[in-house]
């Protein structure tokens, strides 16, 4: 151990070479750094820090891998049990969590550890106990101790000049645990430069609706709708979904549609609408012309047989290897090919199926990390459709794509019923998540449900997940047949639009707790805020917040708002509020004594503002 240029230095000899660990102090932050030499290849995984005893955290945040999480704040379990002495009755637990993690102290301080540089290795975080027993017969209760440890997949790839330095592991320290995952949150972001400056997403997509049984003739009745509501509703994007074409053959349009989607494209845009379009670009269908031409592009097990990653009604999936040459090529060209006939909105589905471990038994042997193949991938995507298009990637590992995609799918579908594994999900995602919305990218939690069929929401639950998805702050899209849509539906969507610069709503409680999900947004042109409370629960759940805690004001001007209507509440210290099962309730908090404009839409504009400037 000694000094060196990049701080304290510890070198460790090991079989076969040398681990040397870097620990620096910054103005904000310490890190520690790890090179590793003299070996042929690199481990599978390899931890700098590891076996760290924890001490003074109850609790811990844990980022989930990609869409669909899991993520949140969680207590540390306690699982011995005392009540009996059989054994064994301990229970040992582990926790992973990517690319970044929490520690949070009962007070709320938190440490918020990850690594900045996010473009070679999948970075992970664990929490895991270890309890013990001790004396004859295991009869008595050892202390139950929990530790933490954070590395990154290095996959046994093959090392240069025998040779590699591993991206630094930074903690930060911050007082409450929202705003320390935030502040490492922009370094990841500055670091892999990411793209939080595109225009928020307020779109219409066909899958939701129609699913694969889309056609052109339904898209052209769609836009004929949407021509003659007046005034216009300023969407910027109509994505075309799937079913268009059978997975893999992107280019080949299937029953239903023009020969070249270069007539769709033109559809849209001339509309001043970005045309969208679903692509899935590792996805091959067993019935598709690539499945039977190109057999040497599937992803292979070590035996050559093609891995079934999928299946549907019509028949199996196979993923496309992309560490091959004629691959990316042929990816290359599918991209280039809807960028030049005007398509300027992509859904990118199931990338998680190009991050194949190298350390997996696959036949394709690669020389390059999972993450710095499907980033060479998503390279030649970006570079295909053009700098100012725009992405949204569904069914993704995270770390990967920031710098990439303009927004991100944080979660599953949407169901057409509010339910545990979809509805309450895909909120609690969008609640935890929200630090890195408009950091790294907009999050995408699905469209909204207005209509009236194909849908089982009352019309609380309607407005409730409308309403927050739109207050979040990330992208806000619908599928629903606008032709069927009534005034007071058509009136809440206009009331959803976003601006067009990124503005992210504030959770004041995250990690409190609260039973609601609170969220607050500024509007600075008219001196107030608004506030939404959303009770998630199956249950009724009253709750007083001061409203010191919610805007930083002992007391202001409060009305509850609805689209074209509010109703004053006087000048009250706290707000309190009891809310049936997926009730919600918006307020507009004023430093003066006005109601909100009529025309004042969710992200603070005036609608009759807007409309004079489109």
């Amino acid at each position: 151990m000694g000094d060196s240029p990049k701080g304290k230095r510890i070198i460790y000899e090991v079989d076969g070479g040398f681990v040397m660990l870097d620990l620096r102090t910054h103005s904000n932050t310490i890190s520690i750094g790890a090179e590793i030499s003299g070996m042929k290849n690199a481990p599978t995984w390899f931890n700098p820090l590891g076996e760290g005893y924890i001490t003074g955290a109850n609790h811990f945040f844990k980022q989930g891998f990609g869409t669909g999480g899991q993520s949140g704040i969680f207590d540390f379990r306690k699982s011995t049990n005392r009540k009996s002495l059989n054994y064994p009755n301990e229970e040992a637990w582990s926790y992973d969590s990517f690319m970044m993690t929490g520690l949070i102290a009962p007070n709320g301080d938190t440490l918020s550890i990850g690594a900045y540089e996010q473009a070679d290795f999948i970075q992970r975080s664990s929490v895991y106990n270890r309890p013990r027993r001790k004396g004859l017969n295991d009869s008595k209760f050892g202390k139950e101790e929990v530790f933490f440890e954070a590395g990154f997949a290095t996959e046994n790839i093959p090392l240069k000049d025998e040779f590699i330095k591993l991206p630094d592991l930074f903690i930060y320290y911050g007082n409450q645990p929202f705003g320390a995952m935030q502040n490492l949150a922009w370094s990841i972001s500055e670091q892999n430069q990411a793209r939080r400056d595109t225009r928020t997403n307020y779109f219409w997509s066909s899958f939701q609706d129609f699913r694969t049984s889309f056609s052109y003739k339904y898209l052209l009745e769609q836009l004929q709708v949407l021509d003659e509501i007046n005034p216009p509703i300023p969407l910027t994007t109509i994505h075309v979904g799937s079913g268009y074409c059978i997975p893999g053959d992107w280019l080949n349009n299937g029953e239903g549609w023009p020969k070249s989607m270069d007539v769709v494209a033109r559809e849209i845009f001339s509309r001043r609408y970005r045309a969208g379009i679903y692509v899935a670009p590792f996805v091959v269908h067993e019935k598709s012309r690539t499945f039977r031409n190109h057999p040497r592009w599937l992803l292979k097990d070590n035996e050559d047989n093609p891995i079934v990653m999928d299946q549907d009604v019509e028949g199996k999936l196979y993923a496309l290897d992309g560490n091959l040459e004629d691959v990316k090529d042929y990816i290359e060209k599918v991209f280039r090919k809807f960028h030049e006939i005007g398509f300027t909105y992509y859904e990118i589905d199931r990338l998680d199926w190009g991050l194949q471990e190298s350390s997996d038994p696959l036949k394709s042997k690669k020389g390059k990390s999972s993450v710095q193949v499907l980033r060479s991938v998503m390279d030649i995507i970006r570079k295909a459709v053009g700098a100012g298009s725009f992405i949204t990637a569904n069914r993704t590992p995270y770390s990967p794509l920031i710098g990439y995609v303009d927004a991100v799918r944080i979660d599953k579908d949407q169901g057409w019923k509010w339910e545990e594994q979809t509805t309450e999900h895909i909120i609690e995602e969008s609640y935890n998540t929200q630090y890195f919305n408009n950091v790294f990218w907009q999050n995408d939690p699905d469209v909204v449900f207005l209509r009236d069929y194909k849908s089982d929401f009352t019309l609380d639950e309607q407005k409730s997940i409308a309403l927050w998805v739109a207050f979040m702050g990330g992208s806000v899209g619908i599928s629903d047949n606008f032709k069927t849509m009534g005034g007071d539906k058509l009136q809440l969507w206009r009331f959803l639009e976003p601006s067009t610069r990124p503005q992210s709503a504030l959770l004041p409680f995250w990690g409190n707790n609260v039973i609601n999900k609170v969220a607050v947004r500024r509007y600075k042109k008219v001196k107030a805020w608004s506030v939404l409370i959303l009770n998630d629960t199956d249950s009724v759940v009253t709750e007083s917040y001061l409203l010191s805690d919610l805007i930083g004001l002992k007391e202001a001007w409060v009305f509850v708002w609805e689209p074209g209507f509010s109703l004053g509440l006087g000048k009250p210290t706290r707000i309190s509020v009891t809310l049936g099962s997926h009730e919600s309730k918006l307020y507009f908090i004023s430093e003066t004594k006005e109601n909100p404009s009529l025309d004042l839409n969710i992200s603070g504009n005036d609608f009759s503002e807007e409309m004079d400037t489109k």
